[in-house]
């Protein structure tokens, strides 16, 4: 009796332990395909709202080998102006000894 319960219950733990295995791997595939897409929309959303708040930057797409959007290359121009004034008082006295 026993053998005719523990032969279907064995093929039965050993069904559920396989497919437990196989799932675990595509979810776990799956989930890190997700982390690097939302990571990339991440970075792509940041890029939109540079270019939002910032409407008069020339701003160029840079591209990976396949075409997609990788970054932002942001031309900028900087121009300084310096000035300097400086006072001074001079009094003269004779050396003490």
């Amino acid at each position: 009796m026993d053998a005719v319960l523990w032969h279907p219950l064995t093929s039965m733990l050993f069904g559920a332990f396989v497919t437990w295995l196989a799932a675990r791997y595509y979810f776990k595939k799956a989930g890190d395909e997700l982390r690097a897409e939302a990571a990339a929309l991440h970075k792509a959303t940041a890029a939109i709202i540079y270019c939002l708040e910032h409407p008069d930057a020339k701003v160029e797409a840079q591209r990976d080998a396949q075409g997609r959007i990788t970054g932002l290359i942001v031309n900028m121009t900087a121009h300084g102006v310096m000035a300097f004034s400086a006072r001074a008082d001079l009094t003269a006295a004779p050396p003490s000894d």
